[in-house]
């Protein structure tokens, strides 16, 4: 039952991580965000907050602009 348990909890955190996103999605998706005039910082802030919010980058490509405007909030 441990074994289990313990099986659970891996699963549940490798997909919970932001590891989902391949080096050329985060790469790409900072590019992107620079050329629309985002800084550096901010581009960085927003994709960590959209890849919490939709771990698989794919997903992320659907977004709504009222979503997009929440999970920027807090980037400067």
């Amino acid at each position: 039952m441990k074994v289990y348990i313990y099986l659970v909890l891996i699963t549940f955190f490798v997909s919970c991580s932001d590891n989902n996103w391949t080096k050329e999605e985060r790469n790409s998706f900072v590019h992107s965000c620079r050329e629309e005039g985002g800084s550096k910082e901010y581009c960085e802030c927003y994709m960590s907050n959209v890849m919490t919010e939709y771990p698989i980058a794919s997903d992320a490509e659907i977004i709504d602009f009222e979503v997009k405007i929440e999970l920027s909030k807090n980037c400067k």
